[in-house]
């Protein structure tokens, strides 16, 4: 069972805290459009698990965060909060600060990017001076404004732009994705970024990770997986996810 951990006084300001075999940590944020999930849910402890082959050797810190209609910015505001709080754990175990990689899917992908991304420039909460190590993106939010638009043009369900449910009417779709958009935060300093996309992703589109595969050049990866979806992906595809992510850790872990 994991130890749980608060960072705020609301119900879902709370991280799960699992203790590994070594001082690294491993951040996993949990998607669901911003607008629903929940951090011991098992949909996305499942999905974790199948991503990640060895965390058992890692300390594991999954993020919870408050989600629901016309809630932005809160979801970013507490995943920032909540890794400010992870690292004054880490320093109270003994953790390494210098092997923290932040993981995420969907919009999970949006705020681990928000993590590795936000400078003291950033208009938003718990800015934190130590930044993580690497950040592993799968399929994730980069660009708010397109996306919304994308979901717009395609209509491949009835209710399907969850962008502009978690923005609500009384703000501005321009200043969100201005100030909450990973890609407009990225600079000299942003670290090193594997990102997971499939071609045929209907909820967040692969122009999303192409965006960030230009923005950030030699310190991204980009694994595309061709006619890949929203999760779905096949047992090949996610042998290859599994493999990919794990080279990925060793390269940017120390040794």
């Amino acid at each position: 069972m994991p130890i749980e951990i608060s960072y705020g006084s609301l119900e879902k300001q709370k991280i799960d805290f699992y203790e590994g075999k070594s001082d690294k940590i491993l951040i996993w944020v949990h998607g669901g459009g911003w607008l629903f999930g929940d951090k011991s849910s098992e949909r996305w402890i499942r999905r974790f698990h199948n991503h990640f082959l060895d965390h058992e050797n890692r300390n594991i810190y999954m993020i919870g965060y408050r989600t629901g209609e016309a809630t932005a910015p809160n979801a970013v505001d507490d995943v920032m909060c909540a890794y400010k709080k992870i690292l004054e754990d880490a320093n109270y175990r003994n953790f390494s600060k210098d092997d923290i990689v932040v993981a995420g899917a969907s919009a999970g992908g949006h705020l681990a990017l928000m993590v590795g991304f936000a400078s003291d420039s950033f208009n938003g909460k718990c800015i934190s001076i130590i930044k993580p190590k690497s950040v592993i993106n799968i399929f994730g939010i980069t660009e708010i404004k397109k996306t919304s638009e994308f979901l717009d043009k395609t209509k491949f369900f009835k209710a399907s732009n969850y962008v502009r449910e978690w923005i609500g009417p009384d703000l501005r779709i321009s200043e969100v994705t201005k100030n909450l958009s990973p890609i407009y935060l990225i600079n000299e300093n942003s670290p090193n970024v594997l990102t997971v996309h499939g071609t045929s992703d209907r909820w967040v589109p692969y122009d999303q990770a192409l965006l960030l595969d230009e923005k950030l050049g030699d310190k991204h990866k980009l694994l595309t997986i061709e006619d890949g979806g929203h999760y779905g992906f096949s047992e090949d595809e996610d042998n290859l996810i599994r493999q990919t992510i794990a080279s990925f850790l060793i390269e940017n872990y120390k040794k």
